[in-house]
């Protein structure tokens, strides 16, 4: 185990104990009391052998003190045709735990948010089977574990100002894809032309600030250290809104970022800087409440953009976008059904080596929710021109993803 992984444990015992060992509470409140004869648990009024008894009742208690606990785990078995092989099969996991703290429940410091989370991937890359250069599954990446974010929050005067800094995933809050989060491919997420994106698995140390000067606008800016030297400043600024009489929600958000050197140019040599631009647009289309069992459908759309220099980047252009469907079936208001496509121009640069002007993939999935924890979603890619090189097959990938999250 590393020190960033030692230290992480080490801080998440620190604050469940420091919970814990304040659990002797002065004596409660007659707010207190009545939450405690509603059923409700209450800092004051939950007797020890309550909380060992009743796992239930501790986890209520915890939340309390303003700790949560999250754990995720994705398995990604993947049957390959064409590509870079003839045919092929290929299994992977992704481990995430994390416990993030509010500071106002646990101190009375209010507006502040504390996170630290774990990782452990094992398992191959479906990308070297075939060759693609998006990469089809968004868990692919080399195997290890440790650190994956630690960051500490803070909000003022509401949600007007948000500060953010430490170990941060940068597509948590720049070039987000709301609408895409059920596909597998990773272009899907984020546009690959963003040069080093500091996200999945390496975010980077970083200070954000965030304004929302307006209702439905915002502005944010975050300055990312890079692990092969140089830093990343991105700017993102957006709006929200409510469209027709059943306020379907949609939003626009346009990004611009800059890497500062050096940085590696594809005909050898550095050069100091490069920068580029990304669009989000998302808007749900369609919606309606079933009157038998109150579950909604909707039919949602989401396009983005992108653009590099492409004397630098592999990737001068990006476009993809896809529909989203919920509640299809009536008796299955939280499935989904998506399709989607993503498409990257390669540079013309001759060292880069490309043979063909662009890599498209297709992909469809069906994302059912078992219960609560669990859900399995069947995915369908066909990948056309994978890495733009001419040996390589159109590649056909079968992928059912399974999801555990508790």
């Amino acid at each position: 185990m590393n020190f960033c992984t030692r230290l992480a444990a080490l801080i998440a015992q620190i604050l469940l104990l420091a919970a814990l060992g304040n659990s002797q509470a002065p004596e409660p409140s007659p707010a207190d009391q009545a939450s405690a004869n509603s059923g409700n648990v209450s800092v004051g009024s939950a007797p020890q052998s309550s909380l060992r008894s009743k796992p239930g009742e501790f986890l209520k208690w915890i939340d309390t003190k303003g700790l949560m606990e999250q754990t995720s785990f994705v398995n990604d078995w993947s049957g390959v045709r064409g590509g870079a092989c003839s045919s092929g099969s290929v299994n992977r996991y992704l481990f995430k735990s994390a416990l993030s703290v509010d500071t106002g429940k646990l101190a009375g410091w209010k507006g502040g948010t504390g996170l630290v989370s774990l990782y452990h991937r094992l398992g191959g890359d479906g990308s070297e089977y075939v060759g693609d250069a998006q990469g089809f599954s968004n868990i692919d990446a080399a195997q290890g574990t440790g650190l994956y974010e630690a960051w500490f929050e803070q909000k003022f005067w509401g949600d007007w100002l948000r500060i953010k800094a430490g170990k941060v995933d940068a597509n948590t809050e720049f070039a987000v894809v709301e609408n895409s989060s059920d596909f597998l491919n990773s272009s899907m997420g984020y546009s690959p032309t963003i040069l080093s994106f500091p996200t999945y698995p390496d975010p980077r140390p970083s200070v954000n600030v965030f304004v929302r000067p307006i209702d439905g606008y915002y502005v944010g800016a975050g300055i990312y250290d890079l692990a092969h030297a140089g830093a990343m400043p991105i700017i993102e600024a957006g709006r929200r809104w409510k469209r027709g009489d059943k306020e379907m929600p949609g939003r626009l958000a346009a990004g611009f970022w800059h890497q500062n050197g050096p940085v590696s140019c594809l005909g050898g040599g550095y050069t100091q800087a490069t920068k580029g631009f990304y669009l989000v647009m998302e808007q749900t289309l369609w919606t309606r409440t079933r009157a038998k069992t109150s579950s909604d459908q909707t039919l949602s759309a989401f396009t983005q953009y992108g653009r590099a220099n492409g004397d630098i980047s592999p990737f001068t252009h990006h476009l993809g976008g896809g529909l989203v469907f919920a509640g299809l079936l009536p008796n299955r208001p939280k499935d989904s059904i998506g399709l989607g496509l993503t498409w990257v121009r390669f540079t013309e640069y001759p060292r880069a080596g490309f043979q063909q002007p662009g890599e498209l993939t297709l992909e469809t999935y069906y994302k059912v929710r078992v219960n609560r924890l669990i859900s399995v979603g069947p995915d369908m890619q066909y990948i056309h021109n994978p890495s733009g090189l001419r040996c390589q097959t159109d590649s056909v990938v079968f992928t059912p993803r399974v999801n555990v999250s508790f």
